[in-house]
């Protein structure tokens, strides 16, 4: 059998312990300074690929304006981190989180 330690900690040294361990990983979780997210930048073709959508089907957005895009003279380029963020934005809410912003809404603004 191995040699186990076993340590008894007070309440209050159970609460040191745990604020630790949570600063050692919200310290291992926290980008580092040196490291960055650049931008691409996507003609047509290259984000119907990401994305999967048809280029008139992108060219109809572009023309509704809404979608992110960035056009010079004739060329169309679309930012890659625009583009994720809108696909994020445009996800689909769940009923009950749908259900809670009607709440706040009508808590803010009642009926009558």
């Amino acid at each position: 059998m191995k040699n186990e330690i076993i340590y008894l900690l007070s309440d209050e040294g159970i609460k040191v312990l745990a604020e630790l361990i949570t600063k050692n990983i919200k310290n291992e979780l926290r980008p580092t300074s040196n490291a960055t997210i650049e931008d691409e930048f996507l003609n047509i073709d290259e984000l119907s690929k990401l994305i999967g959508l048809t280029k008139p089907t992108i060219y109809g957005h572009v023309h509704r304006k809404t979608i992110p895009f960035i056009k010079k003279g004739r060329m169309l380029r679309f930012s890659k981190l625009d583009i994720l963020k809108w696909l994020q934005d445009g996800k689909s809410q769940s009923a009950s989180n749908l259900e809670a912003k009607v709440n706040d809404y009508l808590a803010k603004n009642p009926l009558f």
